[in-house]
């Protein structure tokens, strides 16, 4: 793992939670996720589960957090290989 020189960042994104459990449970080790917070191998992701999925909120729930939040350390990015410009793949493991 190559660390960067600046100092870690934390970013704080929602998860669904069948994603946020996959993820607590060791299965779910990469995130998917559009980089317009400039993520850095070293930086942390904190997941905020949500009560209700993204589908669910697109249709009218409204965006409510349970009490469950972890943090992650990001060990890779993704780019290319077939991602839209300005997606990544994040992999990720326990902090």
């Amino acid at each position: 793992m190559c660390l960067t020189s600046s100092l870690p960042q934390i970013h704080v994104l929602k998860a669904d939670p069948d994603a946020y459990e996959a993820v607590r449970l060791g299965w779910k080790k990469a995130e998917i996720r559009f980089d317009d917070r400039g993520f850095e191998v070293g930086d942390f992701i904190e997941l905020r589960e949500t009560l209700h999925s993204g589908a669910e909120m697109a249709r009218g729930a409204e965006l409510r957090f349970t009490d469950r939040a972890m943090r992650v350390l990001i060990t890779h990015i993704q780019t290319g290989y077939g991602l839209k410009d300005g997606w990544v793949i994040l992999s990720i493991a326990e902090a």
